[in-house]
């Protein structure tokens, strides 16, 4: 038989009885006219190679979703376990009667939810002696009292497999506990959470986003020690009590609506990353310093500056484009003699700023600043920085419409600029 003629014998004919029972309930129906289509009925997607459906298409779902495709034929049944990306989130074996209603008082699993739960855990991540495949995003959101019984052994095991990004999220789920009694309560991470030769597993993991958790004074020792390749570090809704944070390898830091446990006057949060790009704050006390520059930073905002360390933190952000400030004195920016030049800046939001009487200090920024585009003053005040300064202000009878006239007549000095809001 010839190669064409062997080519020609391979392709499947309509006369298989298999695909006439497939297709026997659809023909008993009037069917609309429609372009023309392949009469085949073979499953396409299932012809595709297993990297291609474990890669780009069983990725893109949770665990539990990827888990649930094993039914659909005899191609499927295993492809599950062989995805890259695991991604386990409590709340999906919650009853669908409690999801749609949205009923959020009782999170806690039911027995045979939890069993559920756990059984899936157990066969994405069982132990294993030989070394596992490793993974490309390792996704864990649990509450916080599961998270002391499974989801620790869940975090080891994941990690094990040297994932590329790590994402851990903790519910509190005690409604009961006071807000203070909350430092307790959260997870301590790393503490129990991680084996001591981390090292070894963090050796790929680029990126990490936690939520809901307590970080010690050993997190970040693992930061400068441990996670040698780490670019992108997300903390949400944490209670730390570091006050320092070290990497050579960090380009991105996100810490929202996280707070500093034990707070007290004087107290600061160092950053030394020099490689940074990428800075945002946006969270409780303590103010943030900067040790050493960053000239590779693009974009840093919503950070709150220490009492009479304003100067040293605005010359190490000056290579910044975007910059977001908060409670910034007047004497931050008219005290100093050597006041930085913010060459590359370009975008500028002030936030509860004194910007000086008659905006002498916001006047002496925009100098600073000769490409500035746009100008963004939220709840500023032009009270000045001295005693003597509010005293003039108050004898003037100075309103908020001069407040207004005097920030629009300085912004209108740059002459660079395209946008002003306030």
């Amino acid at each position: 038989m010839s190669e064409k003629q062997e080519r020609v014998h391979c392709i499947p004919t309509n006369t298989e009885p298999r695909l006439d029972a497939r297709r026997a309930s659809i023909a008993l129906k009037p069917q609309p006219h429609t372009m023309e289509t392949p009469t085949t009925g073979d499953d396409r997607l299932s012809e595709l190679p297993d990297c291609v459906l474990t890669h780009n298409v069983l990725s893109r779902l949770t665990s539990l979703q990827a888990a649930r495709t094993s039914v659909l034929s005899r191609r499927w049944r295993h492809l599950w376990r062989a995805v890259p990306c695991v991604d386990i989130d409590q709340r999906e074996f919650r009853a669908s009667e409690a999801i749609a209603s949205g009923n959020d008082e009782k999170p806690r699993l039911s027995a045979e939810e939890s069993e559920a739960f756990e059984d899936l855990c157990e066969k994405l991540l069982p132990l294993l002696d030989a070394t596992p495949p490793p993974l490309d995003t390792l996704r864990l959101h649990v509450s916080c009292r599961d998270f002391r019984s499974i989801g620790r052994r869940l975090a080891r095991r994941g990690l094990a497999r040297r994932p590329v990004e790590f994402h851990l999220r903790c519910d509190c789920d005690n409604f009961d506990v006071p807000y203070d009694g909350f430092v307790d309560w959260y997870p301590s991470f790393p503490g129990l959470t991680l084996p001591r030769h981390l090292g070894a597993f963090a050796c790929r993991l680029r990126t990490m986003r936690l939520s809901g958790l307590g970080l010690a004074d050993d997190f970040a020792d693992c930061l400068a020690k441990d996670f040698p390749v780490l670019e992108d570090l997300q903390l949400e809704g944490c209670k730390y009590e570091f006050r320092r944070l070290a990497s050579r390898s960090l380009r991105k830091l996100f810490i929202d609506d996280s707070c500093f446990r034990g707070y007290i006057d004087n107290d600061v949060l160092a950053i030394a990353a020099p490689r940074i790009a990428s800075l945002r704050i946006d969270a409780r006390p303590p103010p943030v310093t900067v040790v050493g520059e960053m000239p590779d930073l693009v974009a840093a905002a919503s950070l709150t500056t220490p009492s009479g360390g304003e100067l040293s933190l605005l010359r190490s952000l000056r290579h910044a484009r975007t910059l977001g400030l908060s409670k910034l004195s007047t004497t931050a920016l008219l005290g100093g003699v050597d006041f930085p030049v913010f060459g590359n800046l370009r975008t500028l939001l002030l936030y509860r700023c004194d910007v000086g009487l008659g905006c002498q200090a916001l006047r002496r920024f925009l100098r600073s600043a000769p490409c500035l585009e746009a100008l963004t003053l939220r709840y500023c005040s032009c009270s000045g920085g001295s005693s003597r300064s509010r005293k003039r202000k108050a004898r003037s009878g100075e309103k908020a419409s001069d407040h207004n006239y005097w920030c629009i007549r300085t912004a209108c000095e740059c002459m660079s600029l395209k946008s002003i809001e306030h």
